[in-house]
């Protein structure tokens, strides 16, 4: 019998079978490494097509309510500007330069428990401008009760002392704006508004109007031409405002801060055209809510490195040029300054820092809001230093579980700075009824206190020529 040789039969065989056990698992480990790479593409994808959505619910705009409760936050992807904070994208135009800012100050209506700062104990040449809030939107009409007309009489009463002061009524505000939609819903019904503001600079010898909408095309179920209709507002009035010989007035809005609400609230360059200013509500842009259970600072000036993702556009730097971006003149924007704050309940204690978990509201103020004298208090009944970022030119406190974001003098002396620097129209005050209007605020026992300290600040710094004392 021939023997016969399989050998190098089953050597073939084995070969194949490795090579067949060697393809399956790198077609595995491919797969493997790939589909991750895969996932995050298409996330990606679907981000940039959406960033509303996923980048930042509309949920996020479900936040606390209160006197100084303002805006919905919502941003598009961050954008990073030169150190200059000069913008030269689609031919930025340069600027003249201006010598007067203006300073404008909003007044709430006084209540018994909030606001308590009554009429004769504003100093008449301390504001350019006072914006006394809110009035409601009525049947089409511009409305005040009986009390609130007699406190706009106080106010507009300190004329007789500061013949250049400036009073408008603010109209709207947060959680008090539901009669804007159907007012600007037709001509008729903004021709009858706008009739019903006129006899209201006549009757009371107000000088404008200020329109705090928070905000257009942005409620569930708006009516989509909504933003559209809120621009003829505008240039309805400054189509009335040029026929007056003897009652010219001003119309200005309470505008947004992020850029997703600027993109889709307004039409910024036909408003350029018909507003005399834009008071940017450049503050709440961090505060505490179950969908950012974090702390966080209220107003930044600029953004810190610890800003991620749609953080890093929460500052008012990035607000400003976005503005301007979107074709508002600089001089008529005047970038919103909060004298209150906002405080968090930390998780824990020894985490305290910027971005630090927090599960609630601080002890201190009312649903995450607390004024400048109870936060001054505060820091000198328990001797605490704040921290001062400098970064964003920005101060926190914090004591055990308390952790507060507020402003200081030297804060708002940067941000001051800024408005200057920029050759801005100007600052707005939220609100002279949270600064510490009776001057109770004792850091230095030696020192004499003056009432609103920092409105007074900003003064100093925009008017060269003013003096605290």
């Amino acid at each position: 019998m021939t023997d016969v040789y399989s050998g190098h039969s089953q050597f073939i065989l084995l070969t194949d079978n490795r090579r067949r056990w060697f393809d399956g698992r790198t077609v595995f480990l491919i797969t493997v490494i790939s589909l991750p790479i895969i996932v995050f593409c298409g996330i990606y994808t679907i981000i940039l097509k959406n960033n509303e959505s996923l980048l930042y619910p509309k949920s996020y705009g479900k936040v606390p309510s209160l006197w100084t409760n303002r805006a919905k936050i919502y941003t598009n992807h961050p954008k990073t500007y030169p150190k200059n904070n000069e913008i030269h994208l689609f031919g930025a135009k340069t600027f003249n330069q201006i010598d007067d800012f203006k300073l404008v100050c909003y007044y709430n209506f006084p209540t018994d428990d909030f606001n308590t700062l009554q009429p004769k104990n504003i100093d008449p040449f301390l504001c350019t401008h006072i914006n006394v809030g809110f009035a409601n939107v009525y049947n089409n009409t511009l409305t005040l009760d009986v009390s609130q007309l007699e406190i706009l009489k106080s106010v507009v009463g300190l004329k007789k002392i500061n013949n250049k002061l400036k009073i408008l009524i603010s109209v709207g505000g947060a959680g008090n704006d539901t009669g804007f939609a159907e007012m600007v819903l037709n001509h008729a019904t903004r021709k009858l508004f706008i009739k019903s503001v006129l006899e209201h600079v006549k009757i009371y010898d107000v000088d404008g109007v200020d329109l705090d909408w928070e905000f257009p095309n942005q409620e569930p179920h708006h009516d989509k031409y909504q933003r559209m209709h809120f621009t003829q507002l505008l240039e309805e009035f400054r189509a009335t405002i040029n026929k007056q010989t003897r009652h010219k007035f001003m119309v200005t809005i309470a505008a947004a801060a992020p850029p997703f609400l600027v993109d889709n609230c307004y039409d910024v360059s036909y408003i350029n055209q018909f507003v005399d200013f834009i008071s940017v509500m450049s503050y709440d842009y961090h505060f505490y809510s179950k969908i950012t259970p974090f702390t966080g600072l209220n107003s930044p000036l600029f953004q810190s490195s610890q800003d991620k993702g749609y953080f890093t556009n929460l500052n008012i730097n990035y607000t400003t040029h976005y503005w301007i971006l979107k074709g508002m003149s600089r001089d008529k924007i005047i970038i919103g300054l909060p004298t209150y704050g906002h405080t968090f309940r930390l998780t824990n204690n020894h985490n305290n820092g910027l971005y630090a978990p927090a599960r609630g509201y601080g002890r201190l103020g009312s649903d995450g809001f607390v004024d400048y004298t109870q936060t001054c208090k505060f820091l000198s009944m328990n001797q605490i230093s704040p921290v001062f970022d400098m970064e964003a030119r920005s101060p926190y406190a914090t004591k055990a579980s308390e952790w507060i974001s507020f402003e200081n003098e030297q804060s708002l002396s940067f941000k001051a700075e800024y408005v200057r620097d920029q050759q801005l129209g100007g600052a707005m005050i939220y609100s002279l009824n949270t600064d510490d209007h009776m001057g109770a605020c004792k850091i230095d026992p030696n020192i004499h206190n003056e009432p609103f300290p920092l409105t007074k600040k900003v003064r100093e710094i925009l008017d060269r020529n003013y003096s605290l004392f």
